[in-house]
């Protein structure tokens, strides 16, 4: 009987603990680690707008539409966004060509509270094969900076990874994305 109170006690409160380290219920789960802290003084940015420098995959649009890039964080000015709401299943992929020009890329991702697990994100070297550059994981109502270092990079494949059970999402967000170099 002891052994039976004792094992209790342990699984309650290893229950305990855990609910306390993913936070309260709807909470957006752990945080995410910050971006790489790439420092410039000064800074040639070029955002990523034009129809050159984007294509899409599966599941994206590029637009300045400000109702459909609005997220609880922020509001952006123009960006990727999922094409159909909601889309059918939390998967999303794009291009977008710096042709080599620039050395970094960056956005900020958001997943709205509706999809249900956790979405991961790649950047890759040209196409779905490529070596993965950077991966990012957002949760579900999470807003995520993203910084990569792309030098010499002519294409770069940004998807996510396809899971069962995401559920539908009715926003998946790449804010404001843009190429940069340091002067």
């Amino acid at each position: 009987m002891k052994r039976y109170v004792l094992f209790m006690m342990c699984v309650v409160l290893s229950g305990l603990w855990s609910c306390q380290t993913l936070g309260p219920v709807g909470s957006p789960g752990p945080s995410a680690p910050p971006p790489p802290a790439y420092t410039c003084d000064r800074k040639d940015v070029t955002p990523v707008r034009a129809k050159t420098q984007y294509s899409d995959d599966y599941g994206t649009m590029m637009t300045s539409d400000a109702a459909a890039l609005s997220t609880p964080a922020r509001n952006y000015r123009w960006g990727i966004k999922n094409s159909s709401t909601p889309l059918s299943m939390a998967y999303f992929t794009f291009y977008v060509r710096p042709e080599g020009r620039y050395r970094y890329f960056r956005s900020t991702i958001y997943i709205d509270r509706g999809v249900k697990a956790p979405m991961t994100f790649f950047i890759r070297n040209n196409d779905r094969k490529g070596d993965v550059l950077k991966s990012v994981t957002v949760y579900p109502g999470q807003t995520v900076d993203v910084d990569v270092e792309i030098r010499g990079i002519k294409r770069l494949n940004v998807w996510s990874e396809l899971r069962i059970n995401h559920d539908k999402a009715e926003k998946i967000v790449f804010g404001e994305p843009e190429f940069y170099n340091c002067r």
